[in-house]
């Protein structure tokens, strides 16, 4: 809805400048403002699919992911690309959920020790370090077309955000150790148990 009300959108974007008058919540509010329509629908759809299975799976990593990373992008990226005026959009979330998933999907074959299912698992998380070379090198996006745009890709948050899924899929959250799918015997529905 933000998107289609467009007085609203500057003053929820992270610009530099802004940031720097005291205006914090940009901070935050960047990440859900897109920077046009198609830009939108693919930050959007993602993070629903992947922001519904990562819930689902663990409720508790997914808070964790989403609300790290929400914070560290902006901050990584006010460090590391000073010289960045404008950003906008949920890619660094969306990285931050599908890390998140591809660790917890290890970690449910990990206990039946299905190492066939780890190793395309494995695959699946070096596809998003291929993904951020590919967009650094070329400054191309690859699900949204930026070619005939202003829009510029920022990898720097993809891989924020994919640092921060792994380690929230790693760490030790004693209560909740085992994401929710191999607690209740849930499976791939092509495998057998």
């Amino acid at each position: 809805m933000v998107h289609f009300y467009y007085p609203i959108r500057p003053y929820l974007l992270y610009t530099k400048t802004a940031v720097m008058e005291g205006e914090f919540w940009r901070l935050l509010t960047c990440h859900w403002v897109h920077l046009n329509t198609n830009h939108l629908l693919w930050s959007s759809l993602t993070f629903l699919l992947l922001g519904s299975i990562c819930e689902y799976l663990d409720r508790k990593r997914y808070a964790l992911a989403i609300g790290l990373a929400a914070i560290l992008i902006p901050v990584v990226i006010w460090f590391g690309l000073p010289h960045l005026g404008v950003y906008a959009g949920l890619s660094g979330l969306d990285c931050a959920l599908y890390s998140l998933g591809i660790v917890l999907f290890m970690k449910r074959e990990k206990e039946p020790r299905r190492y066939i299912w780890i190793i395309f698992h494995i695959l699946m998380l070096v596809l998003l370090p291929a993904k951020i070379i590919y967009e650094m090198s070329s400054g191309l996006t690859i699900f949204v077309n930026n070619a005939h745009t202003d829009m510029v890709p920022v990898p720097l948050s993809h891989l924020v955000g994919g640092i921060v899924g792994i380690l929230a899929g790693i760490v030790d959250m004693s209560k909740s150790s085992s994401p929710r799918s191999a607690r209740f015997g849930l499976a791939y529905p092509w495998s057998s148990r």
